[in-house]
C-alpha cells in the first residue's frame, strides 16, 4: 500500500499570518474572431481581488512581440476590480493563439490568459 502526501504551500506575510490571496477572473480566454491585418485590437481581462490582502502584479509576459500588455503597477486592494489589457497587432495572416503569463503575489504559480482569432486581409 502506497500513501501519497501532498503539501500545499500558503503564502505568508512576514509576521507569519496567512495571505489568503485569490484573484477571480471574469474571463481567462478571449476570441477576437476575424480581425484585419495590421490593425491592432485590444481586450481587457478583468479580475477581482477576493482575498483579505492587497495583491501585486509583478509581471505580465506575452508569448510574442506582437502582443503588448498594460497592467496595474500599484497593489490591488481587497475586493477591488482591476484590468490587464492585451493589445495584439496582427502582422501575419491566419489563425493565432497567444498567451499572457501573469505573475502575482497571490500565488506561486502564474496565471495564463489566452487570446485567439484569425487575421484576414485588410482590403
Amino acid at each position: 500500500m502506497c500513501a501519497f502526501i501532498f503539501s500545499i504551500g500558503i503564502a505568508q506575510e512576514p509576521n507569519g499570518a496567512n495571505l489568503l490571496a485569490k484573484l477571480k477572473w471574469d474571463k481567462m480566454e478571449h476570441d477576437f474572431g476575424q480581425i484585419k491585418q495590421g490593425v491592432p485590437v485590444n481586450f481587457e481581462f478583468e479580475f477581482t481581488n477576493k482575498s483579505n490582502q492587497p495583491i501585486v502584479i509583478s509581471n505580465v509576459q506575452a508569448s510574442c512581440g506582437c502582443t503588448t500588455t498594460n497592467y496595474p503597477k500599484e497593489p490591488i486592494a481587497p475586493n477591488k476590480v482591476a484590468k490587464i489589457t492585451a493589445t495584439y497587432n496582427a502582422a501575419n495572416m491566419g489563425a493565432f493563439t497567444k498567451t499572457l503569463t501573469v505573475t502575482t503575489s497571490a500565488d506561486a504559480n502564474p496565471v495564463v490568459l489566452k487570446i485567439t482569432g484569425t487575421v484576414v486581409n485588410n482590403k
